[in-house]
């Protein structure tokens, strides 16, 4: 008898849940679409596939991400050029932690966002 009611129950629920499905994929627009630029390319070409809003958040935090931290690096590198590792370190945690506020915003990173 409760093998039956189990069925029952586990059939009601897919049954309950198949209306929800179509609910959900109205997220998906073509509004969503990220841009993708391709290594070695300057061409900005906006991806055939749609994303969802938080999809859409999350790529372009990463994007924002990485030209940052590009930007952080860079500095660093000219830092190197003319003081030692040890000096440059704290302007490389400082950019970090800009490029962290920064991003955030946009649904980036949540960790370091405070100054110690």
């Amino acid at each position: 008898m409760r093998f039956l009611a189990a069925i029952a129950l586990a059939a009601a629920a897919l049954l309950g849940a198949e209306p929800l499905a179509p609910a959900a994929a109205g997220e998906y627009s073509y509004d969503n679409r990220p841009a993708v630029t391709f290594p070695k390319s300057n061409v900005v070409r906006v991806s055939p596939y749609p994303a969802g809003k938080r999809a859409a958040s999350v790529w372009n935090a990463d994007a924002c991400w990485r030209d940052c931290t590009a930007d952080c690096n860079w500095r660093m590198a000219a830092c190197l050029r003319s003081n030692d590792a040890d000096e440059c370190r704290p302007y490389l945690d400082a950019c970090d932690r800009s490029c962290q506020r920064s991003c955030r915003t946009r649904g980036g990173p949540l960790l370091g966002f405070l100054d110690f």
